[in-house]
């Protein structure tokens, strides 16, 4: 449950309450809406929340899970629901071409988190592997294998075979190849002693981030000081989870993902494999944790989405704000 807010503007109530000695006003409250569950995904959070980022810049931090059965992120961001939504930067500008006005400012993967994954004896590795092989793929993942093949200007041939979260029918022979999470399948063959082939979209031509984090326009014109600290909270948190893997996962296990039935050991090593994928431009404060780059997006991601399909992209200077990161880490390291 949220605290009652107290805090109405610049030299108000709480302004007041905060100069009665012993009375503090108010944490600002700032709700997010994860794309999936509370798994280690998400540790960098976790980490910021249980050490006390957010209570230290005046952020009353809930983040509400997601999952198989969400129907939008970017539903519930328009709808007030949530203050700061969590997911892949395709998504939102696909909701954009539906009408929304977002803004994406920061991601928590600075390369693509995907893959294929696929067997020593048929192996793929590069992009012209792909054509004429049995492709396993989740509901709605035929647009990033149609985007690698265009980007590389190889013909649509492959079929598609629908297949869940495990990589099973990898194994038993149903595909040739299975388009992953490097952060999760690959784990789960390398647990049980099953040889496998890792090719990351980055290897493939898809160039992105993964995980954006935006908000509606208006949201962000009216607390941008709020997001701002959240957002300072949330890259200590980020940071401190890459210097101590076991702390995130641990606290992932015993607190924030308690009952969903999560193994300690498979987390941890989710969190070491996803550690790579986090850190940004070592030029950046805190080496560009979650930091979002204007450059990138309207670069390699837009051709990789133009090659998805995807014609409505919203113009980057409107779409894109690095102001906030800049806020939150006003001193740029040498």
């Amino acid at each position: 449950m949220k605290r009652a807010r107290f805090l109405t503007c610049a030299g108000g109530a709480a302004a007041a309450l905060a100069a009665v000695p012993g009375v503090a006003a108010a944490a600002d409250p700032v709700t997010t809406q994860l794309l999936w569950i509370k798994n280690v995904e998400y540790a960098g959070f976790w980490v910021a929340d249980a050490q006390g980022y957010y209570a230290h810049e005046g952020i009353d931090a809930t983040f509400l899970s997601g999952g198989p059965n969400l129907a939008s992120v970017e539903a519930v961001v328009a709808a007030g629901r949530a203050d700061i939504g969590v997911d892949e930067i395709a998504k939102v500008v696909d909701a954009i071409a539906q009408g929304a006005d977002f803004v994406a400012f920061g991601a928590i993967y600075q390369h693509p988190v995907a893959g294929l994954l696929s067997l020593p004896k048929n192996p793929v590795r590069v992009a012209r592997d792909i054509v004429g092989k049995r492709i396993g793929l989740q509901q709605g993942a035929k647009e990033y294998i149609d985007g690698i093949l265009t980007i590389n200007h190889l013909p649509l041939n492959y079929t598609e075979v629908p297949v869940g979260f495990d990589p099973e029918p990898l194994v038993e022979g149903a595909c040739d190849a299975y388009l992953c999470y490097q952060t999760a399948q690959p784990l789960v063959l390398a647990a049980r002693g099953v040889p496998y082939v890792l090719a990351s979209f980055e290897t493939l031509g898809y160039h992105g981030v993964t995980d954006g984090l935006f908000a509606t326009r208006d949201y962000l014109e009216k607390n941008r000081d709020r997001v701002v600290r959240w957002l300072r909270a949330s890259v200590r948190g980020w940071v401190t989870n890459g210097h101590d893997p076991a702390l995130g996962a641990n606290l992932t296990v015993d607190r924030y993902g308690a009952g969903l039935g999560l193994e300690r050991a498979q987390q941890l090593s989710s969190n070491r494999a996803q550690i790579p994928l986090i850190k940004g431009d070592p030029h950046l404060p805190q080496s560009g944790t979650l930091a979002l780059s204007a450059s990138e997006v309207g670069g390699p991601l837009y051709a990789t989405l133009r090659a998805m399909g995807k014609t409505q992209l919203p113009p980057v200077g409107r779409f894109v704000d690095e102001t906030l990161f800049r806020d939150a880490f006003p001193k740029r390291r040498a």
